[in-house]
């Protein structure tokens, strides 16, 4: 409990101080913190000395000594990192060209709501940089796209949600959480399971749930008027989750579509909630 309130206590701290570097501070394969994405127009990125992917090695309080950030957690060197604005704080770097360490002293900074916007954007650019290629252009792939090349919602899944096959068949499947770009998490799948009370006694059952599947394909027209309607596909499941949640998942009727999509792969349930 202690720990816990230690933690709590520091993230009140944190969210108190508003000046910032304008940089998204991360952990790479080796668990050091690295320099991320830099906010563009806030003080990292104006320095020109401040670079993604270098290792930041300890932070110092205008004047004083350094602080290796060695052995803390990412909550504890963001609260050494940030602080009053217009105030100084200097970084310890080390390049990813392996060249000698370098001290960098910013002045911190409030970031305003167009910087924020901008940094979305660049994340969102990313995230879907890291995605590009899962998607297959044609419908060959055995997992077939419930969203278009052109980026909207295929033929099939507009008739299954103008069937209301979501009500119809009960509550969707499963709870699923999964972060995506550093942008809005995905909250969650509503629970329950695929065939709800609209198939009885067999919810729950293997038996229950292919006849779910079954109508619910039919609700959608059809595998063949599916396939028709799909100009992309994938080769599993991982693919079409980490792809759905990072270039769609933003969409005001993403959760919808979802629904309509788990339940013609229901299997998609435990790929949403690890996708990044």
């Amino acid at each position: 409990m202690q720990a816990w309130q230690q933690i709590q206590a520091q993230q009140q701290a944190l969210a108190q101080e508003s000046g910032k570097i304008g940089a998204v501070l991360a952990s790479d394969a080796q668990g050091r913190v690295v320099i991320g994405t830099l906010v563009p127009g806030a003080p990292s990125d104006q320095s020109g000395e401040v670079h993604t992917g270098d290792q930041l090695l300890a932070v110092a309080e205008g004047d004083g000594e350094p602080q290796s950030v060695g052995g803390k957690s990412m909550l504890e060197v963001r609260l050494m990192v940030q602080g009053e604005p217009n105030t100084p704080v200097s970084l310890v770097l080390a390049g990813q060209d392996g060249g000698d360490d370098r001290t960098v002293t910013l002045t911190r900074a409030e970031i305003t709501p167009q910087q924020q916007q901008a940094l979305e954007e660049v994340l969102q650019a990313e995230a879907q940089a890291r995605v590009e290629g899962l998607a297959i252009e044609d419908n060959s792939g055995e997992y077939l796209s419930p969203y278009t090349s052109d980026g909207v919602t295929a033929e099939w899944v507009n008739k299954a949600i103008n069937a209301k096959m979501g009500s119809a068949a009960g509550s969707a499947v499963g709870a699923a959480a999964g972060a995506y770009a550093g942008r809005k998490a995905l909250e969650s799948v509503p629970g329950g399971s695929l065939i709800g009370s609209f198939f009885g006694g067999m919810a729950g059952s293997k038996a229950g749930q292919n006849v779910g599947r079954d109508a619910a394909i039919q609700a959608s027209g059809g595998w063949e008027y599916i396939r028709e309607t799909s100009d992309l596909s994938f080769r599993s499941l991982n693919d079409m989750a980490r792809w759905m949640t990072t270039v769609h998942g933003q969409k005001s009727n993403f959760q919808e579509v979802l629904n309509a999509t788990l339940q013609v792969y229901p299997e998609l349930q435990p790929a949403l909630a690890s996708a990044r």
